[in-house]
């Protein structure tokens, strides 16, 4: 300013402040830039607002990566020169008038001062296009200083906000599409602290302007009676006729008037001033001065009183002092002030008047609010701004952190668990508050919880391990009650293992076929047969053929069966495998072609489980040595399978069984050779 340029580096400094770290610190150093900028020049201290508004919008522009194309750049340069253009105005109309001064500088004036328009357009022109240059200099200045800056210094504006490990965008973008409540806290946060500070701004607003309104009054009404004073002195109470006699003749007359004329250059605002004095018809004019809008009266013209001055006619006729009187009438919006003029006596002969102009008080307040609430907003803006990087930063980071770290828990290994931990104490939040202690607390239970769970974990195992075997040794039990079966539910959990495997690897039903499948049937293939139990020895253990009742009576194994892991499922909550075991038990005799038992079923409507039990019980059945028949071959019961493909067994199912032939051979021997 003082070498005849406006302030435009301070802003640049701003700028570098927004590019390296974002709202926060970049306005506070406009507030502080302004506050030392308004030394030099005091006007300067409305147009924060401006400048605050510069830094936002550089600092989204430069989060887009806008500021890198031409037409990014170009309408970052129109915004702020139509917001500092709009601003300039409203300060400047609110005040009446222009202050030149404020863009003699402008290197713009010289050309646009000559122009036939009027001084508003004149400043808004200039000030626009003046915005465009200086703005696009200072951003060219601020990235020129930020490409200089080491990259550490970069990396520290980038972290100094964090009171925890710092989360990538990536992760802050999902945390901020969380769908986990309606309302987010800082949403929350940013309405109360707008309405507050709005509240805020009305209230002051209203207070400044009515004790502005009021302290200005307060000093027309001092300047009122002070200069009534003084022209009450300047009149000699006891030559008051003679002043009106001389009708302004007079050489002392006029002396008086020169200097009332002089009194009344004290200052802009006094409008009249005036000597009357007061009788039951009216005021009678001793002195009277003339104005540009009016010609003074005569001396000895007689002045109704006027409607503010009804309440004070007794007063006025008994030469009482009155207090200033505010009126708004035919002469205008006017503060009176009237001091008695004694003669000799010390009786009142009349009364000097002096009447203020508060003409421009409305024009005053006008402009005081439109520079109040201008200025106040930009420290709003800063308030708001600092609220929600305080809450954002003490507050939302933090618990969003918290809540997404803790999303991320699996508890299906003692390892995943431990990561668990892990994941939660790398936040490293250190707020120094609440919200620190809530985050120790929450690693403490979510410790004490890994432990617990561990020990759960291990106490089901060890649960559902002791029923798997419990269950094992009943089917052991029952087997054991047939001669003939041997290892058979060994053998046959063996085959439902190798063909669902080769199965998988063939593609087949592989939509069911997942792990927790497969382990299942395993679990469940022992408890096949567990029906038998109540079959009567007689018939289980006959060495010869069934005959036609007995064999009704055999048949109805698998229902029983099912009767049994039934009751089973409804003591044994642990044991979800026994839901399958239930349909092995029930339809391990069912047949492709739905000639099968117990209820007839056909093709996919016998459970896959069932099914795949079925080939593996027949083959163990073909193969191995019964009290009422010799044992087949391998190749023969390989080969009485394949011909029942299609009619007893999914045919399916048979090829990937074929498919495995040398392992089902491998796992026959072994047993055989036991």
């Amino acid at each position: 300013m003082k070498i005849g340029m406006i302030p435009i580096l301070g802003l640049a400094g701003s700028m570098v402040i927004a590019i390296l770290s974002g709202y926060f610190l970049s306005v506070w150093v406009v507030i502080i830039t302004q506050l030392l900028t308004s030394m030099f020049y005091s006007a300067y201290i409305y147009y924060s607002i401006v400048n605050i508004l510069c830094v936002i919008l550089l600092t989204h522009y430069h989060k887009k990566g806008l500021l890198n194309k031409k037409l990014g750049m170009a309408s970052y340069l129109v915004l702020n020169a139509v917001i500092n253009s709009l601003v300039t105005f409203l300060i400047e109309s609110g005040a009446g008038h222009t202050d030149p001064d404020l863009f003699e500088i402008n290197p713009f004036y010289s050309f646009i001062g000559s122009l036939s328009i009027s001084i508003f357009a004149k400043a808004f022109i200039i000030v626009f296009t003046s915005s465009i240059v200086f703005i696009f200099i200072d951003v060219l200045i601020a990235l020129g200083i930020v490409r200089i800056i080491p990259q550490n210094v970069k990396d520290y504006f980038e972290k100094y906000a964090w009171l925890q490990k710092p989360v990538n965008s990536d992760e802050l973008a999902k945390i901020n599409n969380s769908e986990t409540r309606k309302t987010r806290i800082n949403n929350a946060f940013a309405v109360s602290l707008v309405m507050t500070c709005l509240t805020i701004l009305v209230v002051v607003a209203y207070e400044a302007s009515s004790l502005f309104v009021s302290q200005t009054k307060d000093e027309h009404r001092t300047l009122a009676v002070g200069i009534s004073k003084m022209v009450a002195s300047n009149i000699d109470g006891d030559w008051v006729e003679d002043y009106i006699k001389s009708e302004g003749k007079s050489r002392e007359y006029k002396k008086i008037v020169a200097k009332l004329e002089k009194i009344r250059a004290i200052s802009d605002d006094i409008e009249y001033i005036y000597v009357y004095k007061m009788m039951p018809d009216g005021c009678h004019v001793v002195f009277d001065l003339d104005t540009e809008a009016m010609a003074a009266s005569k001396p000895g013209d007689i002045m109704e009183y006027s409607e503010a001055f009804v309440p004070y006619i007794t007063d006025l006729l008994e030469g009482k002092e009155i207090e200033p009187v505010e009126s708004n009438s035919f002469y205008g919006w006017l503060l009176s002030a009237y001091t008695p003029v004694y003669n000799s006596k010390g009786e009142t002969t009349c009364y000097a008047g002096v009447d203020v102009s508060m003409k421009y008080l409305e024009k005053y307040t006008r402009d005081f609010m439109v520079r109040l609430l201008i200025m106040c907003s930009g420290i709003i803006i800063v308030v708001i701004i600092t609220g929600l990087w305080t809450a954002r930063y003490r507050v939302v980071y933090p618990v969003d952190s918290m809540v997404a770290t803790a999303r991320r828990f699996r508890y299906d290994s003692e390892e995943a668990r431990k990561a668990n931990v892990e994941r939660m104490a790398e936040l490293d939040i250190r707020t120094g508050d609440e919200i620190e202690r809530l985050y120790n607390s929450f690693i403490q239970v979510t410790k004490d919880s890994v432990k617990s769970f561990g020990k759960m974990c291990q106490k089901s195992e060890y649960i559902e391990q002791m029923q798997s075997d419990l269950i094992i040794i009943l089917a052991d039990m029952v087997e054991n009650r047939d001669e003939s079966t041997g290892d058979h539910i060994r053998k046959t959990s063996m085959y439902t293992l190798i063909v669902m495997n080769q199965m998988r690897r063939m593609g087949i039903y592989s939509g069911i076929l997942d792990d927790d499948y497969i382990d299942n049937v395993i679990k469940s293939a022992p408890l096949h047969d567990i029906g038998k139990i109540k079959i009567p020895d007689a018939i289980l253990n006959k060495p010869g053929k069934l005959s036609p009742e007995e064999f009704e009576v055999m048949k109805k194994h698998s229902v029983y069966g099912k009767e049994i892991i039934d009751e089973l499922i409804e003591s044994l909550t642990e044991a979800s495998y026994l839901e399958i075991a239930g349909d092995i038990a029930l339809y391990h005799h069912e047949r492709w072609d739905g000639t099968g038992y117990p209820e007839g079923l056909k093709g996919e409507e016998i459970p896959l489980s069932a099914r795949i039990m079925a080939i593996a019980d027949v083959f163990d059945a073909l193969v191995s040595e019964r009290v009422y028949k010799k044992a087949f071959s391998f190749e023969q019961a390989m080969d009485i399978i394949r011909e029942e493909s299609g009619t007893h067994f999914d045919p399916r199912i048979v090829r990937a069984f074929m498919a495995v032939e040398d392992e089902v051979r491998e796992t026959a021997q072994k047993f055989h050779d036991r």
